[in-house]
């Protein structure tokens, strides 16, 4: 058991890791939005997929080892929580894991409010963007030229793109 105990704790050990890499790939996200750098916003995009990639696979590794120790235990349900295996172990363990679980969870929250931050950020962004578009152009953009069948509308006026007459 103690051997699946240190497994555990090394694999939320790197969790936290990937979380806090996670937390700062957010946070400099949002600096990017905020300056409008596209580049670095899209290699930042990158490093968070790759990090919740490694994040997935983490969390199949911890989901096998509390498999592992659910058996060990005698609770062969498959929905061992952290917070029923703390409730199961002695100290020391009890309290290592205590630790490791508020860590997580403090940080997977400090990275939802980024995220939500960023989300809205990139929601303003596109409404200004919107607004600018149709500031520029004479119809709205909803007139398309197609019909759903994916033939050509009958009657159909090129639209204007730039207002000339302004």
């Amino acid at each position: 058991m103690e051997d699946f105990l240190e497994n555990l704790f090394d694999t939320l050990d790197k969790m936290i890791v990937v979380y806090r890499e996670i937390l700062q790939a957010a946070e400099e996200k949002q600096g990017h939005i905020i300056s409008g750098d596209i580049d670095k916003l899209e290699s930042v995009i990158f490093r968070e997929r790759n990090l919740a990639e490694n994040l997935v696979l983490l969390e199949e590794k911890r989901r096998y080892v509390m498999e592992s120790i659910s058996q060990q235990i005698g609770q062969y349900d498959t929905s061992l929580t952290l917070q029923k295996l703390i409730e199961h172990t002695q100290d020391p363990f009890r309290s290592k894991l205590g630790v490791k679980r508020e860590v997580i969870l403090e940080v997977a929250l400090k990275v939802q409010e980024v995220n939500n931050v960023n989300t809205s950020l990139t929601r303003y962004s596109l409404e200004y963007v919107n607004s600018l578009i149709k500031s520029l152009c004479s119809e709205p953009l909803d007139n398309t030229i197609y019909q759903q069948t994916g033939k050509v509308k009958e009657g159909y006026l090129n639209r204007i793109v730039f207002e000339t007459s302004a």
